[in-house]
């Protein structure tokens, strides 16, 4: 499931039971609504939506204070409940900018981070987290420093940084929380655990832990709880205790009527059900999860509900069904792992901002001591500003060349070093646009490995990375500076030429293929034979658009997938009748790549 996403709904839902704050005048009735109104956000969300109706009609009576104890509930509901994100964001920024009292005001900010980072704006949540922090000691309650600590963990568990979140997690689990705040913090606490690969509970601690959220009127906590002991279960081989775990809560889950647990829920569901050979329940839970995709987009979820469906269809044998899923598969694994990347690249840059302002500070109070102790020494003081500008210009240089780094990485294939997707995509349309000017001719091969998947099931994932970087070492080898070479896929490749024709491009193809197969894998323990399919177009057949000369090649590289694998097929007028041709023949079994 889509843990992080998952841990922000916990955070979202820590604090439920906080102690009213006296207002004065005659508020009293509209001050119990409030109270109200905060005892049952997180627990029966009908009930909760409908004394804020109430309230609305009567924000007449409401003081100053209270209106704003009311627009943090507001804001609370557009987040959990609306899905109106943006709108719950704007307004607990502006309660946290404004005039409010500081408990409000860490709720507030608290309530930015984490629908910040629902939002997938992570570094707006990490800054506003920070900021919130900040004011903690001037917050007297204990449950409200809980829910900022619990916002601390559920973000760092965002950013892949488990072992920070479990610090914060286990820091508010030894300070007696609520039976609310627990269920919500050993969530995150589970969550940095299974990450981490060291879940420290047994399965019948977990569920005591389920028991107690159930308890404590949190049924979201409590189903996300579930499916991190329905995961554990089924790695240990007991898929049935898994199955029954979750069947039993199905009906709980659809009743929150949360999209991202609903989604999740299905997802994992459709996994075990596939796993335990019941196809049909399986795919129904892939396609509601599936169904859910506008509201979960870029989650863990569809990619394991695609990834199940393919695998159905596969198991099937429905070739051209299996094959459209499993692109479905790549695309949503493409957009996750996108989003990975977006949380570590947000993380880099607070990180290094909070470095700067740190130095900044230590700077200027170097500065504020040295004026004081110094007042009749000039020459000090001009010393001391010289050297505050060569620090503020070696910070600025560091932070450059930081950025510069991670643009690299996010424009990077970490296994291979080539580029990804995205930067292969908008180098290659820039290339053909200059190409196309010029009346140059270009050329693209798309190519990728036959039986990878073998590969990584007889040798390990280990060998097949080791395979995939000598591929792309021996690839670039053949490529000039003007050509640029990407990583679009799990085993697949391509390769921009510019100023070369078909011929040309089928004879580098040639080249490709040749070198593939004399790669010499005992270098990873095993021997085998590395071979790859290559398909070529290039702009005299297919014209200088970027999808339509990657769509004639990836045609091409089908009929080569075909006709044997381990050859180049070259996109001519011919051979592209031969493969519409082929694509209608019945008879034509599908080759899975």
């Amino acid at each position: 499931m889509d843990f992080v996403r998952a841990m922000f709904v916990s955070a979202l839902l820590f604090a439920t039971s906080l102690s009213a704050m006296a207002q004065g005048g005659g508020g009293a009735s509209f001050d119990a609504l409030l109270n109200s109104a905060e005892k049952y956000r997180s627990s029966d969300s009908s009930r909760f939506t409908a004394l804020l109706a109430e309230m609305e009609s009567r924000k007449k009576e409401a003081s100053a204070a209270q209106l704003q104890r009311y627009d943090y509930l507001r804001a609370y509901e557009a987040v959990v409940y609306k899905d109106e994100i943006k709108a719950g964001i704007e307004t607990a920024r502006r309660l946290f900018e404004g005039d409010a009292e500081p408990t409000l005001k860490f709720r507030a900010g608290s309530l930015v981070a984490n629908a910040a980072a629902l939002n997938r704006d992570f570094t707006t949540g990490l800054r506003y987290l920070e900021r919130s922090l900040e004011i903690r000691n001037s917050v007297r309650s204990k449950v409200v420093r809980h829910e900022g600590l619990g916002a601390a963990a559920v973000i760092y568990n965002q950013m892949g940084q488990h072992e920070i979140a479990l610090r914060y997690a286990k820091e508010i689990l030894k300070d007696s929380p609520s039976a609310r705040i627990r269920c919500g913090v050993s969530h995150a606490r589970l969550s940095s655990e299974f990450a981490l690969s060291r879940v420290s509970d047994s399965n019948e601690g977990i569920s005591r832990i389920i028991q107690q959220c159930a308890e404590a009127k949190e049924p979201i906590g409590a189903n996300l709880v579930r499916i991190i002991l329905a995961k554990k279960l089924a790695k240990e081989q007991k898929l049935q205790d898994a199955l029954a775990l979750m069947d039993g809560a199905l009906q709980e889950v659809e009743s929150t009527k949360y999209p991202w647990l609903i989604a999740d829920f299905r997802a994992v569901l459709s996994e075990l059900k596939f796993d335990a050979g019941d196809f049909a329940a399986a795919e129904a839970h892939a396609n509601e999860a599936v169904s859910y995709g506008k509201q979960v987009a870029s989650s863990a979820a569809l990619v394991t509900a695609y990834r199940t469906l393919y695998r159905i269809q596969a198991n099937k044998e429905k070739g051209t069904v299996a094959l459209e899923l499993y692109k479905r598969y790549a695309e949503s694994q493409m957009a996750h792992q996108s989003d990975v990347k977006a949380r570590e690249l947000a993380y880099e840059i607070v990180r290094h901002e909070t470095q700067q302002k740190n130095k900044e500070i230590e700077l200027l109070q170097a500065q504020q001591r040295l004026e004081r102790e110094n007042t009749q020494k000039a020459q000090l003081t001009t010393l001391f500003l010289a050297i505050l500008l060569a620090g503020i210009v070696f910070w600025a240089f560091q932070i450059k060349r930081h950025q510069q780094q991670l643009k690299k990485l996010a424009q990077t294939d970490s296994l291979t070093g080539l580029g990804n997707r995205h930067y292969f995509t908008q180098k290659s349309e820039r290339a053909l646009v200059d190409a196309a000017r010029a009346g140059e001719p270009a050329s693209l091969v798309m190519f990728d490995l036959d039986h990878f998947k073998a590969i990584n099931d007889t040798y390990g994932h280990g060998a097949g990375d080791w395979v995939l970087k000598q591929v792309g070492k021996t690839c670039s080898a053949h490529c000039r500076k003007v050509d640029y070479i990407g990583r679009i896929g799990g085993e697949e490749f391509a390769v921009l030429l510019r100023g070369i024709d078909l011929a040309g491009a089928s004879r580098l193809a040639e080249d490709c293929r040749a070198q593939l197969a004399q790669i010499d894998t005992r270098d990873c323990g095993y021997s085998f034979v590395v071979t790859g399919s290559f398909g070529v177009s290039s702009t005299a057949q297919s014209g200088y658009d970027l999808s339509r000369l990657l769509s004639h090649a990836d045609q091409m590289l089908y009929r080569a997938k075909n006709e044997g694998r381990n050859r180049v097929c070259a996109y001519t007028t011919e051979a592209a009748a031969d493969h519409r041709s082929a694509r209608r023949s019945p008879s034509l079994s599908v080759v899975n790549r």
